[in-house]
């Protein structure tokens, strides 16, 4: 019974020696002009602070002390946390040695139910049901060939997504893919999902039509119409009716604009109407126009692009009464309204879509564990019948 008080004891001390390591510790970010040399001059010699970068850039081959960098400095130890996933722990032993050792965190990967109410945008909609705004940008890379996000979307609009969320050291890291999403766009259901072969990576509708397209709906990811297509408008400048073959899409200059689709870069130049502006050309005789730019990107006359390519960047020159980006769409020699025009979509081989539905179902059946059994038939009755699952 005499040993009680002094085991009492003994276990005091030792919680107040870990308390006091623990508020001794020191945490903070490596600044500009900050090196190891700097953060171990009083702890270790200038040749042992040699063989510690030496010791890591054996474990590590490509370690340099970014800034940014997390340090936890203690006594007894320093702790570097380049990034959300590692961490490398140098104990100081004394007698100018330490030890070294370098955690690899495991990421884990949850999936999540996320759904919104459009109010005024996309981005806060997203926000306002808990999650980062990056959420927003993924959610309308899914839908840019479907969903005019300047032009149509309404108050009102809805969606629901399945997304992945990664996880490292108990914290967010960020998001994975977007697994199965529904987006109710002026009352009509455009389902998404994700589906991936040997051969094929992409969204899909339920019946295996692709919602990728030859052209993008617009050029720019986020902005809004300030004046559309039309064959006769008072020109804001000139003060004259004149046919407007484009749709100008307001933006803050330097906003990057987007090829729409791929193609050959027919014009890179400067004119005194146009400003600097691109002319690109596209299968079957299309062409796209991009007017009043700031500066090109990196192309040039012939130069091959991509769809979503940077081309330039939105600015307000030649005739222009601030900054935009005038969009126009020709085949042949006849313009056609870019709100208006849609090419036609990819659709699965039919021998791969018995996969698909295999692979796309566990995603479907989550996503469909929103709605109530009241709703859910009407929203799901296409994929309901692709996938032959009944309604609840």
């Amino acid at each position: 019974m005499q040993q009680a008080p002094k085991l009492f004891i003994f276990v005091i001390i030792l919680l107040f020696s870990f308390a006091s390591a623990f508020a001794n510790a020191e945490v903070y970010k490596v600044q500009t002009g900050e090196s190891l040399f700097s953060i171990f001059s009083d702890k270790l010699s200038a040749p042992k602070i040699i063989n510690l970068e030496k010791d890591l850039k054996k474990v590590l081959p490509d370690f340099t002390l970014k800034i940014g960098t997390i340090v936890k400095m203690s006594p007894a130890s320093v702790t570097l946390s380049p990034n959300s996933l590692t961490d490398i722990s140098i104990n100081l032993l004394g007698d100018d040695a330490y030890t070294l050792k370098v955690t690899k965190h495991p990421v884990y990967t949850i999936t999540s139910v996320v759904s919104g109410v459009v109010n005024s945008s996309l981005t806060e909609a997203v926000t306002a049901s808990g999650e980062n705004p990056e959420l927003a940008f993924i959610l309308a890379d899914i839908y840019e060939w479907e969903i005019d996000f300047f032009h149509a979307l309404r108050k009102g609009d809805s969606f629901t997504m399945l997304v992945e969320k990664k996880f490292a050291k108990d914290k967010f890291i960020g998001y994975g893919r977007i697994l199965a999403a529904d987006f109710i766009n002026q009352g009509k259901l455009i389902r998404g999902l994700y589906y991936e072969s040997d051969t094929t990576k992409g969204y899909f509708r339920p019946d295996g039509t692709s919602l990728k397209r030859g052209f993008l709906k617009a050029p720019l990811k986020f902005s809004r119409i300030s004046s559309t297509y039309t064959g006769r408008r008072l020109h804001p400048v000139l003060n004259k009716y004149l046919p407007h073959h484009g749709v100008d899409y307001a933006a803050p200059v330097g906003t990057p604009i987007h090829a729409t689709a791929s193609g050959v870069v027919l014009n890179r130049e400067y004119n005194q109407f146009n400003g600097n502006y691109v002319k690109i050309r596209h299968a079957n005789g299309y062409e796209t126009l991009y007017l009043h730019l700031s500066k090109f990107a990196k192309i040039r006359k012939g130069s091959k692009v991509s769809q979503g390519d940077t081309i330039g960047y939105v600015g307000s020159t030649g005739i222009s009464s601030g900054p935009h980006l005038d969009y126009r769409i020709k085949q042949g020699s006849r313009f056609l309204n870019p709100l208006t025009f849609t090419s036609p979509p990819l659709k699965l081989p039919k021998g791969e879509r018995t996969a698909f539905a295999e692979f796309v179902k566990p995603y479907v059946a989550k996503i469909d564990l929103n709605y109530g059994s009241s709703s859910r038939f009407s929203m799901v009755k296409d994929t309901q019948k692709l996938l032959n699952v009944s309604p609840l």
